[in-house]
């Protein structure tokens, strides 16, 4: 009977934490390849890839030709967005066909971000300036009113107001959610992506071209430097660890993976085993933020199940992973 009750409880939370990963996606975009080769559609290298096993096996998905993927994130309805060399790409089937909704003035497309309140609302930002759909991607314009320059590195919707932050050579600037000019922030500095808190959306992250990571407590309107233990200031992303007080996560260019415990006060580098610390994405896994994936240019994926202690191999050997996102 012990026995019985035992297994039981085994078989009870294999199901229960099968569950828990089963609804967790984890999409990688890979931008380019040293391995890739032109027309080879048996095996592709690059493109989107799709893992429900915390990265133990990946499934490519979407287009195989070369179409420069940069990100990918799936939206609160299940519906597929890709910011892409070629404009923004929707799927409604989970990727398995998909279709270029932006016209052909929409290029260089690096970055989106889907309104958590309103799935019909997506924002990218894009060599040209940043572009805005309030129908699912049926319709884009330019939204630059306010911007000092066009090119835009980064784009995000706060998810609890509404309102859009983008990242230019110049800085960060505000657009508020029914408003129709940009309005310059207190951040000045060449910033190349700007991410939320995982469950604290007044606080935001910053990483610049060269003058580390920045943070804002005030919903991204004013913005303090936290670069203590950073040696490398060029960072190209951030994560925050959700129900980890104080984890926030850097990946940059030459040092790849940083780690604060404290909300970004301090950093110390946890980069052991990686083989290329040239760093160009960093995920947390909501359901064991312990583990950790590393996006690379021209190494490949990384992944950490220590919180970033230790890093092995995962794939996508010589690859640039340029974007990681989850969908749970």
């Amino acid at each position: 009977m012990i026995l019985r009750k035992q297994c039981l409880l085994l078989l009870l939370a294999a199901t229960v934490a099968g569950s828990a990963l089963a609804g967790e996606t984890i999409y990688m975009s890979v931008l380019s390849s040293r391995k890739h080769a032109w027309g080879k559609n048996d095996f592709p290298v690059i493109g989107l890839f799709v893992s429900t096993d915390t990265g133990r096996s990946w499934a490519h998905r979407g287009w195989r030709e070369y179409i420069r993927m940069f990100y990918t994130e799936a939206g609160p309805d299940g519906v597929l967005w890709s910011a892409c060399g070629n404009g923004v790409l929707r799927s409604k089937d989970d990727g398995a066909t998909w279709r270029v909704t932006t016209g052909s003035e929409v290029t260089e497309v690096l970055r989106l971000s889907v309104d958590r309140r309103d799935a019909r609302r997506i924002a990218a930002a894009t060599a040209y300036g940043p572009i805005l759909s309030v129908d699912g991607g049926d319709r884009w314009r330019f939204i630059d009113q306010g911007l000092p320059t066009r090119f835009t590195g980064d784009i995000i919707v706060d998810r609890s107001q509404g309102a859009l932050l983008v990242a230019t050579e110049k800085g960060i600037f505000k657009r508020a959610a029914t408003g129709t000019r940009w309005r310059p922030t207190t951040m000045t500095k060449d910033t190349r992506t700007i991410v939320q808190h995982s469950t604290e959306p007044r606080i935001f992250y910053a990483g610049t071209e060269e003058d580390g990571v920045w943070r804002s407590d005030d919903g991204g309107q004013t913005w303090k430097a936290h670069n203590v233990g950073l040696a490398h200031k060029t960072v190209y992303a951030l994560a925050t660890a959700p129900g980890v007080s104080g984890a926030v996560y850097a990946a940059t260019f030459g040092g790849g993976i940083y780690r604060s415990d404290d909300g970004g006060k301090s950093w110390h580098q946890k980069s052991k085993g990686l083989t290329v610390l040239d760093c160009h994405a960093v995920q947390v896994l909501p359901s064991n933020p312990t583990t950790v994936l590393a996006g690379t240019l021209n190494g490949g994926l990384f992944i950490s199940t220590d919180a970033g202690e230790t890093w092995v191999f995962n794939g996508q050997a010589d690859a640039q992973v340029w974007g990681l996102c989850v969908r749970n």
